[in-house]
């Protein structure tokens, strides 16, 4: 089964739609694109770069972007292309991949809309077909009403805006976040993140997109080069012999088996994010995974397992 499509294809899928759309209505000039274009492509100066970049995308599905260099403009020619069995697979395993709840499900299948408009009744029966392959995006909540609130941000983090908003969080106290410096929106856990700096807690943090509120840009730019790291945390953990034949999963950054015990067992040394996502990740292995080191972060893990023990404790006495 293929991974999902990577953050940048789903960016490409959005700027092709974007452009197409521009210049169904006629020709335009290299300023007036760079204004329709600004939520899709960001700041100006890449604007033509991408643009060249993306006339060879398109010209590999057969649709032409002319260019004309004096005065600089751009021209869409010809129809829409044609599909071979394959290129048709390609279409639809993109088509079944963005949930109906991913809140960019509806440029997609706009795009797709456009691509296979003109497809014979038996390229439109290969298309229609479910993909065999399939690696859905699908989001653990319906995203669709929070696209202006990522479009927003994705704009920020284009001009390295700062950005405010209210948070809630999961123990439900809402905090104002007055500043803090946007870097990207991630997808993981099924759910969609805003990973930024934020002077609160002079931390990077991620914030869940559906619980953010009362969004603002700031009136200022952050200058080139100022982009934080986030420190990762190093830990170990001890992984049983039943997954550990053959590849290991890389549910985490930097992973690499440090010692294999005679049972079959292996010791593993990686890098996580967060408590929070280490702990969380580490619990779907259930026993079969034993959080072994920093101590600080086994004694949370410890916590995390009583409570769950708590809930069942009468079951487990009958």
């Amino acid at each position: 089964m293929p991974p999902p499509p990577r953050k940048g294809a789903t960016r490409l899928i959005v700027r092709l739609h974007a452009l197409l759309e521009e210049l169904r209505a006629g020709t335009l000039d290299l300023a007036e694109l760079t204004v329709r274009l600004g939520a899709a492509y960001g700041a100006p100066p890449n604007v033509r770069r991408m643009l060249d970049r993306d006339r060879t995308h398109l010209a590999t599905l057969g649709i032409i972007v002319e260019r004309e260099v004096s005065p600089l403009r751009y021209t869409l020619r010809g129809g829409l292309p044609t599909y071979d069995a394959s290129e048709l697979r390609t279409l639809a395993l993109f088509r079944d991949t963005f949930d109906a709840h991913h809140p960019q499900a509806a440029q997609v299948a706009a795009l797709l809309t456009r691509l296979t408009a003109e497809l014979t009744p038996a390229e439109q029966r290969d298309y229609a077909r479910r993909a065999v392959r399939r690696a859905p995006v699908r989001p653990a909540i319906d995203y669709s009403p929070y696209v202006a609130c990522i479009e927003t941000l994705e704009r920020a983090i284009t001009v390295r805006q700062p950005v405010s908003f209210r948070y809630r969080p999961t123990n439900g106290h809402e905090r104002l976040h007055s500043h803090v410096e946007p870097y990207e929106i991630e997808f993981y856990e099924r759910h969609f993140y805003l990973v930024g700096y934020t002077t609160l807690t002079r931390q990077i943090l991620d914030f869940r997109i559906d619980r953010i509120s009362v969004l603002a840009g700031l009136d200022q730019r952050l200058p080139p080069g100022t982009e934080r790291e986030r420190p990762l945390i190093v830990f170990r953990y001890r992984l049983a012999a039943i997954l550990a034949q053959g590849e290991i999963s890389q549910r985490f950054e930097a992973q690499r088996v440090v010692e294999r015990l005679p049972n079959g067992d292996v010791i593993i040394e990686a890098q996580g994010r967060s408590n929070f996502f280490i702990i969380q990740t580490l619990l779907r292995y259930r026993s079969n995974a034993e959080l072994l080191w920093p101590p600080e972060l086994r004694a949370r893990m410890v916590e995390e397992v009583r409570g769950l023990a708590a809930l069942y404790e009468g079951d487990m006495l009958q």
